[in-house]
């Protein structure tokens, strides 16, 4: 049976948590940013994503589903949906939130929208 939206966000924010430089935003999605660019969310229906490096992505697959992410009728390329069995094993799935945090590092700064 798939976690509640409850439970994946309290599991997400453990994941935060162990990153003191970071932030949970959003209201329907709750995501995290570094430097403009969006790099894990939880959907409105509690699906956690993260964005992984090429990689990683095939490193993930080794272990774990790594099909598309498919969000609005779009692929959401770099992204892995995090099933319920790696939601069940929080030290490991911890180590894939750092690589996510890691990747989100080596990206370009997008130029913010937001007025001054």
């Amino acid at each position: 049976m798939p976690l509640a939206r409850p439970d994946v966000i309290a599991i997400y924010d453990r994941l935060i948590a162990g990153h003191p430089d970071l932030a949970r935003k959003g209201k329907a999605s709750a995501y995290t940013a570094m430097n403009g660019n969006m790099f894990s969310f939880v959907g409105p229906d509690a699906e956690m994503c993260l964005r992984l490096s090429k990689d990683d992505i095939a490193a993930y697959g080794r272990d774990w589903d790594a099909s598309p992410v498919i969000r609005y009728n779009s692929v959401m390329n770099g992204y892995v949906a995090v099933g319920d069995e790696l939601l069940g094993q929080e030290e490991v799935l911890a180590g894939w939130f750092a690589r996510s945090v890691a990747f989100a590092q080596t990206l370009k700064p997008k130029p913010t929208t937001k007025k001054k």
